[in-house]
């Protein structure tokens, strides 16, 4: 036996704290609805080297929907892990006096001018991530997926329940017309024998008569709408059983949702009849919900 699977949105969130290696930051992931999956990655440059990891990790959990991920750092909270270079610092100093002496400048050297001196801080932010950073950034992103999963499995819950909950309308169009088809019929003959007494007022003759039966029996074939009846009640059930049965049943609902319209379409244009067009448009708003619905299935 096929063990059920949950259904999932495409649309969640989650977030996730970073401590690592002094820095202190926050990863971010947001979904909406896609064809396939796409990841986009917003992080520090150094972080480049692991991106494809981090695609790979999400890839893992997710296979439908566009993926947003922000990796952000405070780097003021971790000014600890940006120090100035001591030893590069002294040798400027030394360098600039000597040149200064050299050349007989003033030695005016002050402490704002050492900011403008290149290569007197750590430059982390550009410098490649080491393993200890990727780890915490990863622990992060766990989290955050793990989190962002969760709210997709609730959303998908809830247009299970609603998506099922718009089959019954469906059921109620395929009785209600099974019953409306022969009446149906019965008026298109009402109709045609008011045509012809208009056209003919002295009455029918016997030859008129068999030609309006023939003619009836004719409307009758062409109106047939059974076997679009049954095919319409056929995708309804196998409707419920794609959710029922859960996983990844967005495509296939989008799918039996274009058989409803073809089959409502069809029944519709058959009978040519006032109730069931209205009947039909009615069917055609609850597809169009359907389809709504079932585009942020994964």
């Amino acid at each position: 036996m096929t063990e059920k699977r949950d259904i999932a949105s495409m649309t969640g969130f989650g977030a996730a704290a970073i401590e690592t290696g002094g820095l202190i930051g926050r990863v971010e992931m947001k979904s909406v609805n896609n064809r396939g999956l796409k990841v986009s990655i917003r992080s520090r440059p150094g972080l480049g080297a692991f991106e494809k990891n981090l695609r790979d990790l999400i890839g893992e959990t997710l296979v439908r929907g566009s993926v947003d991920v922000a990796i952000v750092f405070d780097w003021e909270a971790a000014a600890a892990a940006l120090p100035l270079r001591p030893g590069a610092a002294a040798a400027a100093v030394t360098g600039i006096r000597r040149l200064a002496a050299e050349l007989g400048l003033a030695d005016d050297l002050s402490a704002r001018d050492l900011a403008l001196i290149p290569g007197l801080f750590d430059s982390s932010i550009e410098e490649a991530a080491g393993a200890e950073e990727w780890e915490g950034v990863e622990k992060a992103a766990r989290l955050a997926l793990a989190q962002l999963y969760e709210m997709r499995l609730a959303e998908g819950g809830k247009l299970s329940r609603i998506l099922l909950s718009l089959a019954e309308p469906l059921d109620e169009f395929v009785r209600r017309t099974r019953e409306a088809a022969p009446l149906a019929l019965v008026r298109a003959r009402e109709r045609l024998r008011q045509r012809l007494d208009e056209l003919c007022p002295n009455g029918l003759t016997q030859a008129d008569g068999q030609a309006l039966e023939r003619e009836m029996c004719l409307i009758a074939d062409k109106a047939d709408i059974r076997e679009e009846l049954d095919r319409l009640a056929s995708h309804i059930g196998q409707y419920r059983a794609a959710i029922s049965g859960g996983g990844e049943i967005g495509k296939r609902i989008e799918f039996l949702a274009q058989e409803f319209l073809r089959e409502i379409n069809t029944t519709a244009s058959k009978t040519n009849d006032t109730g069931i067009i209205q009947e039909a448009v009615e069917a055609k708003l609850t597809v169009e919900k359907i389809k709504e619905q079932s585009a942020n299935l994964v």
